[in-house]
């Protein structure tokens, strides 16, 4: 059958952007070095992603350096969606407020984020930022790891999206690369039952969600070879005492239902997946 005319823009878009992504991923050469015996590299697109998916690193023994992606503040007067939704009045206030409880957050596993200058997705026009820039500032702050931890991408929220295109070229590199399931998009139907062990129900596939978002990572290769973390008691109250720093965020997170992130058989499970080499 013929395309229907509406689809033709849409698929030169497509073509344009792909074009692009794969023009830009061929000429990257990441700065960032692998180096055996550095810090692990916790990729946060955001304030509270490393903290909420990732705490069993951060709280672990070894060097982690964290790096906040998006952590610039946008002009005085400005007031995003999401920042309204949260109480804010002022987009750039609520910034300073979130870098402050970033830090509190994060000081709870004695460590110190390195925030970039780029803008949330909320508060910036296209285009997005570019890998070389990324990579440029990532470096900057933080030149050599031994392992990444990166988002996965679930959910679609294009700064995940663009950190995780960033650590597929780190891996293709040489970077041994992770990405790790985000919070809370990850569990929008709980989570599967092969990771918080509860009765198959044959009326909700998790899999089939989460897959629909990694199609284009062939790198990770079966959902099921996640290392999955179950923290133990001591860990999973320090990581609640960690994300109640983020005040401003937390009610907001659970969509709707009070005290979704802070139900102990949501927040105690992270999953991983070390991603295999081209």
């Amino acid at each position: 059958m013929p395309a229907r005319p509406q689809s033709i823009p849409r698929r030169l878009y497509r073509y344009a952007r792909d074009r692009r992504a794969a023009r830009e991923e061929g000429g990257l050469r990441p700065q960032l070095r692998f180096e055996q015996g550095a810090c692990a590299l916790i990729l946060s697109p955001h304030f509270d992603d490393a903290v909420l998916d990732c705490w069993g690193v951060l709280a672990g023994p070894g060097e982690v350096e964290v790096v906040n992606v998006c952590a610039a503040a946008p002009g005085a007067g400005t007031l995003a969606l999401w920042d309204s939704i949260t109480g804010a009045g002022d987009s750039a206030q609520r910034v300073g407020e979130r870098v402050a409880e970033d830090e509190a957050a994060l000081a709870v596993a004695k460590r110190t984020p390195h925030n970039l200058t780029f803008l949330d997705a909320q508060y910036r026009r296209p285009p997005a930022p570019t890998l070389a820039g990324l990579d440029a500032q990532v470096s900057a702050a933080v030149p050599a790891a031994s392992r990444v931890y990166a988002p996965a991408g679930i959910g679609s929220h294009p700064d995940h999206q663009l950190v995780r295109r960033y650590a597929r070229q780190l891996l293709r590199s040489g970077m041994p690369v992770v990405l790790y399931a985000e919070l809370p998009y990850c569990v929008n139907h709980g989570w599967p039952t092969w990771v918080d062990g509860r009765p198959e129900d044959p009326h909700r596939n998790v899999d089939a969600f989460w897959s629909s978002f990694l199609g284009d990572v062939p790198e990770l290769r079966d959902l099921r070879t996640a290392e999955v973390v179950r923290l133990d008691d001591a860990l999973a109250a320090s990581k609640l005492e960690a994300m109640r720093c983020y005040r401003t965020q937390l009610s907001a997170l659970s969509y709707g239902a009070r005290g979704l992130l802070e139900d102990p058989e949501i927040y105690r499970y992270e999953v991983r997946w070390e991603l295999a080499r081209p």
